[in-house]
């Protein structure tokens, strides 16, 4: 019996852990571990799966954190504030619109040629300053393929390189500048890396292969060429609007000699280019020369000059004349460093602040001033560059401030009134092309530095120059900041000093008070600015127009 009993207990016990042991078996087999596997991946896939109807996160850009910021803080009503609807020169009605050259191949299109196109200059000056010049859809044909790079950061531009321009499709040989190097030697009499090339050398330059003569052209190989006058008929329409550039060094001749016998001036409203005489052009004597371009002007297009190297076409100030507007007050070309004496009462001081490139910055002290109680008129210089970038923000921002300029870009300090006057112009049409881009026209230019060119161009343009009366930081030797002076302080402590020096370079006579955007504690101090000159200075804040009537 107690046998029984213990053996009964023995089989139940048996048959109770039998599930557990053929649990165990299973969890440890191969079988498992990929069943378990496979359901795992299929939970994680469902977990991490985007919806077919939900759109994928993309990150913001800077630019556009800033212009939604810009737009969900709204403007700010400011008085004295009047900005400028830049206004449409009537020859600009001949050009067809961007938008429908861009959405239907059947409207007309905006098209540069840029044949001869060198190291981009043509296809810089001419985005930086053409009107409409961000519009055109440009071609640039380069015999050079170590020149390539140059063209990389333009949109909207299609770039045939190695491909010289001719009379008839096949290959030529091409005749390219020397890589520079210190012991180079003069290049044609002169120090300069030409960055250019031709199909016609004379036998000198085609015999030496180690200096390539006069005019160091060493690098010699095959190119396709095209015929031009067949590539305009077939790649663009006679409704187009076409500027024909041709700069190819003595190609020029039979090219344009075809394109008169094939009709090709009817696909073109606009001539640009370089007549080179002295090139030996198989074929072509001075007389013969002499002739083509005299049956260019009678039956083909007028002929313009274009010089990219010198930063100008002729036809240049006709396509930017002076601004004219009954709105702005002041003289073309006079330089104002403060405002002008009221008849009584308190002195008059405006506030101006000095837009640098650096989008966060100018956006965190634009906002600050914005919010400010008093919504005291302030002006905001800018540079070109920032009005290409930022559009909506500049867009924003001119509902509440008047907007000044800059040039087209920054450029180390000094060193933009250096330059010769064509670049100093094409600086600061640069900027008035942007403005005019985003619907606004200003007469106020606010450069680093006046010299006589600067004051020249801007009288030209119809710009009047404010030069600060106090600044930060302080650009005047007497008032420059320093460690001993300034930065080895607090914050809170440089605030008083930052103030102090504002209020000792005004003098108490009032004036214009301009704050660099790109200087931290530009921001720091100022609402501290805003309420002294509100509270404590006795001036009569005003906006730069009345600053200078």
């Amino acid at each position: 019996m107690i046998r029984m009993a213990c053996h009964s207990l023995r089989m139940r016990h048996t048959m109770s852990t039998q599930p557990a042991a053929v649990g165990r078996r299973l969890f440890a087999s191969r079988w498992f571990t990929l069943l378990a596997g496979t359901i795992f991946g299929i939970c994680i896939t469902q977990l991490f799966r985007v919806p077919e109807h939900a759109a994928p996160y993309v990150p913001k850009s800077v630019g556009s954190f800033l212009r939604e910021l810009t737009q969900r803080s709204g403007g700010h009503d400011s008085t004295g504030n009047i900005q400028h609807h830049a206004s449409i020169p009537a020859w600009k009605a001949r050009l067809p619109k961007a938008e429908a050259a861009s959405t239907n191949t059947k409207e007309p299109r905006k098209i540069l040629l840029d044949c001869g196109a060198n190291v981009a200059s043509t296809v810089q000056l001419f985005r930086e300053t053409y009107p409409d010049g961000q519009d055109f859809i440009i071609h640039s044909f380069e015999i050079d393929e170590r020149l390539t790079p140059f063209f990389a950061p333009y949109p909207n531009h299609v770039l045939h390189c190695p491909t010289g321009v001719s009379n008839k499709d096949g290959n030529m040989t091409a005749y390219s500048e020397l890589v520079w190097s210190p012991n180079k030697g003069l290049n044609n009499g002169k120090d300069m890396q030409w960055g250019g090339g031709s199909l016609f050398a004379y036998e000198d330059e085609k015999r030496d292969t180690e200096t390539g003569g006069k005019r160091k052209l060493s690098h010699h190989r095959t190119v396709p060429t095209v015929d031009l006058s067949r590539w305009i008929q077939e790649n663009t329409a006679v409704e187009d609007y076409v500027i024909f550039k041709l700069d190819v060094e003595g190609a020029e001749y039979d090219i344009l000699k075809k394109m008169l016998e094939d009709g090709t001036f009817n696909w073109v409203d606009k001539y640009y280019g370089e007549f080179h005489g002295w090139q030996p052009v198989t074929g072509w004597d001075k007389k013969k020369k002499d002739k083509l371009v005299s049956d260019v002007q009678k039956n083909g297009k007028p002929f313009l000059s274009w010089a990219a190297e010198y930063r100008t076409y002729q036809d240049f100030d006709t396509m930017h004349p002076p601004l004219v507007s009954e709105s702005f007050v002041g003289s073309p070309g006079t330089v104002y460093s403060g405002c002008t004496a009221p008849p009584s009462g308190a002195p008059r001081l405006t506030l101006a602040v000095l837009v640098g490139m650096n989008a966060k910055a100018a956006h965190k002290l634009v906002e600050t001033i914005a919010a400010h109680s008093s919504r005291m008129p302030v002006t905001l210089f800018l540079y070109g560059d920032f009005v290409e970038t930022f559009p909506e923000l500049v867009t924003e921002w001119a509902k509440t401030f008047t907007i000044g300029m800059r040039e087209g870009q920054p450029f180390p300090l000094g060193h933009f009134t250096l330059q010769a006057q064509s670049w100093i112009r094409m600086g600061l049409v640069s900027t008035i092309q942007r403005l005019s881009e985003v619907d606004l026209q200003t007469a106020y230019y606010l450069p680093e530095h006046v010299t006589d060119a600067v004051k020249s161009e801007a009288k030209y343009r119809g710009l009047r120059i404010i030069q600060p009366t106090a600044s930060f930081p302080p650009t005047h030797e007497n008032w420059l900041l320093s460690v001993a002076n300034y930065y080895k302080y607090r914050d809170v402590e440089r605030v008083p000093k930052a103030l102090r020096v504002i209020a000792n370079q005004l003098e108490d006579k009032g004036g214009i008070v301009s704050l660099d955007s790109d200087h931290p504690d530009s921001y720091m101090i100022s609402v501290f600015l805003m309420d002294y000159l509100v509270e404590k200075s006795g001036y009569n804040l005003v906006s730069i127009t009345e600053c200078l009537k």
